[in-house]
């Protein structure tokens, strides 16, 4: 219960002349009981002054913390939404090199199996087989992108090297890459030429490079006869035979 003071009693007037000494005894008679509740309400007072300012104090304080508590709280809300952005973006990469594993997987795959048809191309033509074809395409002789009708069902693939020539004259030709074939359509591009040009319509095609430089061949004249050596206690005959086209080469067989 907070402290009270209690009512004075009615003061001595000189109005009243006959009260006044019953009064004024009664009255200063509670003076001391007066000042001692008054100080206590003084005290009681100054004390909840003191409380209310710590009060005061107290409740910046609590304004303070929360507002950082919540500066912080933002801050994790900042960083958890930089979290998840960095994720997503970790995410759009590994989907990225995942794409790109594919495509290179494509590539490789691609490029195997061009590797593979190349390779039973050379292995037909070590065999024998020819690989040729022909086209009334007019083309002009220069370095480029080239396009030929062809057969369908030929044998060219990507990357295979290309010898088109003018049909009866191989002084007039082009070198180059196949890019690619699909059809009667065979795709060229041209890195090579030769020195004489003009506009062909009628093409031999053909797997192949630039022709090599014809050998020096034999001294004139010739063997004056077989040369014969021996292996294995085995006679062998070994003489020069010209080719078609004049060339010459080694034929051997066993002695008789």
């Amino acid at each position: 219960m907070p402290a009270q003071i209690t009512a004075l009693p009615t003061p001595p007037s000189t109005n009243d002349p006959a009260n006044f000494n019953t009064r004024a005894d009664a009255f200063l008679g509670q003076m001391p009981t007066f000042v001692t509740q008054a100080n206590a309400l003084a005290t009681e007072v100054n004390g909840l002054a003191v409380q209310v300012t710590a009060d005061k104090a107290s409740a910046a304080a609590s304004a303070t913390t929360a507002t950082t508590k919540a500066t912080q709280a933002a801050d994790q809300v900042g960083l958890a939404a930089n979290q998840v952005t960095l994720a997503a973006g970790q995410v759009t990469l590994a989907a990225g090199q995942v794409a790109l594993a594919t495509t290179q997987a494509g590539i490789a795959t691609t490029k195997a199996n061009d590797a593979a048809a190349i390779l039973a191309q050379v292995q037909n033509v070590a065999s024998g087989v020819s690989f040729s074809t022909t086209s009334l395409t007019s083309n002009a002789i220069a370095v480029g992108t080239k396009t030929w009708t062809v057969s369908s069902g030929e044998s060219f693939v990507e990357g295979m090297p290309i010898y088109a020539v003018a049909h009866g004259d191989p002084s007039r030709f082009m070198v180059g890459v196949c890019t690619s074939y699909a059809g009667t359509t065979l795709t060229v591009a041209v890195t090579q030429t030769s020195a004489t040009t003009g506009t062909i319509s009628n093409w031999d095609i053909s797997i192949g490079g630039v022709p090599g430089v014809p050998g020096a061949g034999f001294p004139a004249g010739g063997l004056p006869g077989q040369l014969f050596r021996k292996k294995s206690a085995v006679d062998f005959d070994t003489e020069w035979v010209p080719d078609n086209g004049g060339n010459l080469f080694s034929w051997q067989q066993q002695g008789i």
